[in-house]
């Protein structure tokens, strides 16, 4: 009887589930997601970590705001993102571009200095002279030069900070 009850699930699985093709997120996908980050720092936004709250509420943690953010931008777009946690975000080595370099809206992977483990992501905006741009959500102590925060703000660090462990591109998929 359970092995029957398997098939049957197993059967109605492959008549309803289908593996849906991913893909990297497109320019002006991830311009819009910068776009709703933006709203989220104007908003005073708290840290709350699992957060993952919409705009009205303002508490949201680093992998919450990632969400958020590209689930605004894709809206009316005729993507999603096939997930609801940033832990599944599929990371791309970026030699599969034209140049090694992130693009706004691209993934910031983050961690501790002293470690190679990656702890927290942000939303890519920029280099500039020495400096990598992003927007996350946080909350942190005052640590040398760099003030304390709590909640969505737009940092940089020098591009050879210790913290930055890589960089990743949202993957997308096309809605039903």
């Amino acid at each position: 009887m359970k092995n029957i009850f398997l098939f049957l699930l197993v059967l109605a699985c492959a008549a309803n589930c289908t593996l849906k093709q991913r893909f990297d997120a497109p320019e002006e996908i991830r311009a819009r997601t910068l776009e709703f980050a933006h709203l989220y720092v104007a908003a005073d936004t708290e840290y709350k970590w699992g957060g993952q709250d919409p705009l009205r509420v303002i508490r949201i943690d680093c992998s919450g705001l990632v969400v958020m953010c590209y689930k605004y931008a894709l809206v009316d777009t005729g993507y999603e993102i096939p997930f609801d946690d940033a832990k599944a975000v599929v990371m791309h080595d970026y030699y599969s571009r034209e140049t090694n370099e992130p693009l706004a809206g691209d993934l910031v992977f983050m961690g501790s200095a002293d470690t190679a483990a990656i702890s927290h992501v942000a939303l890519f905006k920029e280099k500039k002279d020495g400096r990598i741009y992003f927007i996350d959500s946080t909350e942190k102590d005052a640590e040398g030069d760099y003030p304390a925060v709590n909640g969505v703000s737009e940092r940089n660090y020098p591009e050879d900070d210790l913290r930055f462990k890589s960089f990743g591109i949202m993957q997308i998929t096309r809605s039903k």
